[in-house]
């Protein structure tokens, strides 16, 4: 898994912040699941999703109108393809 999460010039703004360790959550854990796990794994895997995931492509939406002006952050949320 890839952070995108650091910028060269500096620091990210704490939204920005906030929503790639989501994305970034939402990804790992997307890839994690498989329909041969046990029914008590695929529970948790579906918990832990739904909680990293939920509305994240809104909050990626809102976040690059936000940001449209700055390349960098907008480099950044174009990474993740929800």
């Amino acid at each position: 898994m890839v952070s995108f999460g650091a910028r060269a010039g500096g620091k990210d703004p704490a939204d920005v912040t906030a929503f790639v360790h989501d994305a970034d959550t939402c990804v790992y854990l997307s890839g994690e699941w498989d329909s041969t796990l046990p029914q008590r794994r695929k529970d948790e895997l579906s918990r832990e999703m739904d909680a990293a995931c939920a509305h994240i492509r809104a909050r990626q939406e809102a976040l690059q109108k936000k940001y449209r002006v700055d390349r960098d952050i907008m480099s950044e949320l174009g990474a993740y393809q929800f």
